[in-house]
């Protein structure tokens, strides 16, 4: 079982003040030339046991005091130096660029690991009106949309600088359906009647995001369409890795 310092302190306290005492009530006992002292000399003596009982008890709590302001100093340090390294550690997590870029002779920046873990998706929601073709009176037979009079629009997502995308997915669907999201077959330039270019392209926002952008045109004549981008990116590797396409559907619209 241990013992705390302050009730150390006391007990050593407490053992001094009876050993003098003891002492000084030997040598009153024990007169050197066998006569009685003087009462003067008898309340000398006890004048100087009380003296040194006060003086071990304040020794003893001034000491327990003192160890006391020092252990309060040791776990206020300790505290700092565990606080200071657990916001390091945040700060790596959050970005982990950037802890390598300040400090790449440090083993446990360098060992940050980058993986798809680490990243995310973004998405861009929009809604495409049909294809308005001018038709005359006399025209007979089906209308068609053609890509001189397709309105194409280009949806962007917003990522992160320091990441790459992965993968780009396509889903449309009629609005205010309960169908479900159909997605476009793997590198597929159409999803039902809608038409997707080849591949996207990618354009600065600002110092620490960029836009992953997408165009899409809708060539239905009759059905405006709900057509959603994700963009799906992850932290280190390869940023000019090609993207992959989605899983394929079996539905059209």
């Amino acid at each position: 079982m241990s013992i705390s310092e302050t009730i150390v302190a006391a007990i050593i306290g407490a053992l001094a003040t009876m050993l003098t005492a003891i002492v000084q009530l030997v040598r009153n006992r024990a007169p050197s030339d066998g006569r009685p002292k003087p009462k003067k000399n008898r309340m000398r003596s006890v004048l100087a046991t009380v003296a040194l009982m006060i003086g071990c008890i304040v020794g003893g709590y001034a000491w327990s005091s003192l160890r006391a302001v020092s252990a309060k100093d040791d776990l206020k340090a300790t505290m700092e130096a565990e606080f200071t390294k657990q916001f390091a550690a945040l700060a790596a997590r959050q970005n982990p660029a950037a802890t390598v870029a300040t400090n790449p002779s440090d083993p446990s920046a360098a060992a940050i690991p980058a993986s798809n873990a680490d990243g995310g998706a973004a998405e861009s929601l929009a809604h495409l009106p049909p294809c308005k073709i001018n038709t005359e009176a006399d025209e007979v037979g089906p209308v068609s949309c053609t890509e001189r009079v397709a309105q194409p629009i280009a949806l962007c997502a917003s990522i992160p600088s320091a990441a790459h995308a992965t993968n780009v997915r396509v889903q449309a669907r009629v609005p205010k359906s309960e169908s479900p999201w159909l997605e476009r077959d793997a590198g597929a330039p159409t999803l039902g009647s809608l038409r997707i270019a080849a591949a996207p392209a990618e354009y600065p926002v600002s110092a620490d995001q960029r836009s992953v952008c997408l165009e899409v045109s809708n060539w239905s004549v009759d059905d405006t369409l709900a057509v959603r981008v994700i963009v799906e990116y992850a932290f280190g590797g390869d940023p000019a890795a090609e993207l992959t396409a989605a899983t394929p559907a079996a539905h059209s619209l």
